[in-house]
C-alpha cells in the first residue's frame, strides 16, 4: 500500500505525546465558566473535552464559530463565560478569528493552535502553540490527539499511550472489509457521541465515503433502516466487555447482513480514552482513500483551513 504524508503524520502520535506531557499543562479552574469555540475537528475537541469537564464539576460548553456568528450572541457569552478557549489547528480559520475578534477584551481568551505566530495568537491573552504538530495534510489526524492530551492533562496527567490503540485498530481493519464497506456508522454516548461525530468526519473527510453517527442505542430508531450489507458500524464502548445492549445491537446489525466491530475501553478511566479513540477512523479513512485511488493528503474539495473572504 502506497503511503503518503497523512499516514506518517497518524502514526507518529507516540511522539507528539512525549512532546505535550513536557509542557507544563493548561490548568482549568473550578470557579470559572469555560467555553470552547471553533471549527470543525476543532469543534469537535471541544465538545469532547466540555463533556469530560462536566463530569469533573467544571462548568463547560462547546459552540462552534459558526453560530456565535449566525446567533451574533457575543454579549450573552461575554456575560455568561468567564473564559474562552479558541482551538484552531492552523489559527487562520476566518470565522474563529472573526468570533476571537468580537471578544477580544471582553473575555479571558486563551488560543490553542500547532501553530507559531498565527493570526488567532495575536488575538488572544494567552497562548498553546504546539507548533511541533504541525502538520502537512489538510486532514487533522494526529494533532487532534496532542491537543485533547494537552487540556486532559489540566484536568488530570493519566498515564496512557497511544500504541495498543493504534495496533489494535490497524489489526482490525482487514482488507476485506476495507474493500467491501463503503458506508460507515459510527456510534457512541456521551463524550463518546463526539467521538463518533469526529470519526464520521475523519472517513467523510479522506475517503468520500457516506458515514453517519448517533448515539449507541438510537441507531434502532430509524438510521438502521439504511443498513445493508455494504454497511460497517463501530461501537465505542466504555466498558472492558461490552454491555449487554451493545452486544444485541451488534447481532442485529449482524443478522441485518452489516458487519460491526466494538470497540471496548482498555482502561480504568475511559473518559480519558477519548484522546486515541478518532485513531481508528483516521487509519480506516486512509485506507479506503488507498484503495478507492485518492489522495489522502489532499482530498477533493477539502483545504488545510477554511478562509473567506470578508
Amino acid at each position: 500500500m502506497q503511503k503518503f504524508i497523512t499516514y506518517d503524520e497518524i502514526m507518529r502520535v507516540s511522539k507528539l505525546i512525549e512532546v505535550v506531557d513536557s509542557l507544563k499543562e493548561f490548568k482549568f479552574d473550578e470557579v470559572k465558566r469555560h467555553l470552547f469555540i471553533g471549527c470543525g475537528s476543532s469543534y469537535n475537541a471541544g465538545l469532547i473535552l466540555s463533556e469530560i469537564l462536566k463530569k469533573q464539576g467544571i462548568f463547560a460548553e462547546a459552540v462552534s464559530s459558526g453560530e456565535v456568528l449566525l446567533e451574533n450572541n457575543t454579549d450573552e457569552i461575554a456575560r455568561k463565560f468567564d473564559v474562552a478557549l479558541f482551538l484552531s489547528r492552523t489559527g487562520t480559520t476566518t470565522e474563529t478569528l472573526k468570533v476571537a475578534e468580537m471578544l477580544k477584551g471582553r473575555i479571558e481568551s486563551i488560543g490553542i493552535t500547532c501553530e507559531k505566530d498565527s493570526p488567532l495568537s495575536a488575538l488572544c491573552g494567552v497562548n498553546y502553540e504546539l507548533d511541533f504538530a504541525h502538520e502537512e495534510s489538510v486532514v487533522m489526524t494526529s494533532s487532534f490527539s496532542a491537543i485533547l492530551r494537552l487540556l486532559l492533562n489540566g484536568i488530570k496527567r493519566y498515564q496512557i499511550s497511544p500504541d495498543e490503540y493504534l495496533q489494535t485498530y490497524d489489526s482490525l481493519l482487514k482488507e476485506e472489509l476495507l474493500k467491501e464497506k463503503s458506508h460507515f456508522v459510527f456510534l457512541g454516548c456521551q463524550e463518546r457521541y463526539y467521538v463518533a461525530k469526529e470519526s464520521a468526519l475523519k472517513v467523510e473527510e479522506m475517503s468520500l465515503d457516506h458515514t453517519e453517527f448517533y448515539e449507541t442505542l438510537e441507531y434502532r430508531h430509524g438510521p438502521i433502516a439504511l443498513l445493508s450489507p455494504r454497511t460497517h458500524v463501530v461501537i465505542f464502548s466504555k466498558y472492558r466487555k461490552p454491555h449487554k445492549l451493545e452486544t444485541d445491537l451488534a447481532n442485529d446489525i449482524a443478522n441485518r447482513g452489516g458487519s460491526v466491530h466494538i470497540l471496548n475501553g482498555m482502561t480504568d478511566r475511559p473518559e480519558f480514552e477519548v484522546q486515541f479513540l478518532t485513531l481508528y477512523a483516521q487509519l480506516l479513512g486512509y485506507k479506503r482513500a488507498i484503495i478507492k485511488g485518492l489522495n489522502p493528503d489532499k482530498p477533493k474539495g477539502l483545504t488545510k483551513s477554511v478562509i473567506l473572504d470578508n
